[in-house]
């Protein structure tokens, strides 16, 4: 996520530190904390290049909140974390968007 975007680095400077206090009081741990939500920034810039929405805070939230449950239950059940890649959600969801529009029209 190496960008000069000027608009890109004010919502990640926005976001993280509120993603990271968030992930903090989940996890304990400031830098797992901060692993996490570096993540969460990633996936999402890679998805959508983390425009500015009104749902952008609740997604990154949710996400956020996902993984930390995923972390804790990782650790609970002695497990390693399962990562889907996220390539594959992304083509699925462009698939699913164009059969939408294909059977619409």
């Amino acid at each position: 996520m190496n960008t000069t975007n000027p608009t890109l680095l004010n919502t990640i400077a926005y976001y993280e530190p509120l993603l990271q206090r968030y992930a903090r009081r989940i996890i304990k741990d400031a830098e797992v904390a901060a692993n996490l939500v570096m993540g969460v920034l990633e996936d999402q810039y890679e998805i959508d290049k983390l425009a500015p929405s009104l749902r952008l805070r609740k997604i990154l939230r949710i996400d956020l909140l996902n993984r930390c449950h995923y972390l804790k239950q990782s650790q609970i059940f002695d497990r390693p974390l399962i990562k889907v890649p996220l390539r594959k959600h992304v083509i699925l969801l462009s698939k699913i968007n164009e059969n939408k529009y294909h059977s619409v029209n």
